[in-house]
């Protein structure tokens, strides 16, 4: 199967992802991106052979670096910024399983045994939660960092998806098709109190974090045909849509300041998906990683590390 018709497989599973703040008219440019928040943001780049593969880039745009050269996706960092963990579909297979790498591409290693997507670390970098499960059944698991000793946290008849860890390990955030319809979910990071945060007829989906854990990010269709962003409290409170189109915007990444977000940005008119950044402050959005290819799936490092020669 094709790199993005694999992709697209697992976006209709992911809340359909290809239809993937009132405030200060936004405005969207090719432009540097401010550079107040260090880190790197990794991303996917999804145009086939021969560029497919996940990257690093600055905040500024500059620094492009390929780390990987195969069908993979879902980046995410460690809590210290020193690796990447990722999906990845062996070839000549339609299932995917989770990896690991050095923050410079070195050290791949495959952790999981069994299928497994969307991977995300616990802050404290000792455990791994994600998903597993069929197309009509995904299950949110956790194992060690090493690979070993997976353990479900969710089980029932509809998929369990996105699984997201709080900043203090307490709580993972998800999205959830248990209601017939998309919604964000909690629970207990030992599976526990599973509850419901977002209650809307819509598509919600995507969850991350903020930096001190008091807000989510998330994607949705509440208002139109294709996703933007908005923001919640983690009680269920103050909900606030951040983007307003006219492209689709999805997959949100908070930087590690807090003050912005880093997410797909899609354009149905021409078919492209570019990395943008939004200031949650002023609402202006910079589209900074722009190429012929699909760019997407974007994580801010928390921390800036150098790796050793």
């Amino acid at each position: 199967m094709a790199s993005r018709e694999k992709r697209h497989a697992w976006t209709a599973l992911i809340v359909a992802l290809s239809l993937l703040a009132v405030g200060p008219p936004q405005h969207r440019a090719r432009a540097a991106v401010p550079t107040a928040t260090e880190g790197l943001i990794a991303f996917v780049r999804d145009g086939g052979p021969p560029e497919s593969g996940i990257y690093t880039i600055t905040p500024s745009g500059s620094g492009l670096l390929r780390l990987t050269d195969g069908e993979d996706y879902r980046p995410r960092w460690s809590p210290d910024g020193s690796k990447i963990v990722f999906q990845r579909f062996e070839a000549g297979s339609a299932q995917s399983y989770i990896f690991v790498m050095n923050a410079d591409g070195t050290n791949l290693q495959r952790l999981s045994t069994r299928r497994g997507f969307q991977p995300a670390w616990s802050p404290d970098g000792a455990r791994i939660v994600f998903g597993s499960g069929s197309r009509h059944r995904a299950e949110i698991f956790v194992m060690n960092a090493d690979g070993s000793n997976p353990t479900r946290l969710t089980n029932n008849t509809f998929e369990d998806l996105l699984p997201a860890w709080s900043p203090d390990g307490e709580t993972i955030a998800f999205a959830s098709k248990r209601h017939r319809n998309w919604d964000i979910y909690l629970m207990d990071s030992d599976g526990t109190r599973q509850r419901r945060l977002t209650r809307s007829s819509a598509r919600d989906s995507d969850p991350d974090w903020s930096p001190d854990g008091t807000r989510l990010v998330f994607q949705s269709n509440r208002h139109r045909n294709a996703d933007d962003l908005y923001a919640i409290q983690s009680d269920g409170s103050q909900l606030e849509r951040l983007t307003t189109g006219p492209t689709a915007d999805w997959t949100p990444a908070w930087s590690p300041d807090g003050s912005q977000s880093a997410f797909t940005i899609a354009n149905y008119d021409n078919g492209r998906e570019d990395i943008a950044v939004l200031d949650l402050e002023t609402a202006v959005i910079v589209r900074f990683v722009i190429s012929d290819s699909f760019d997407i799936e974007p994580d801010w490092q928390p921390v800036p590390v150098s790796i050793a020669p």
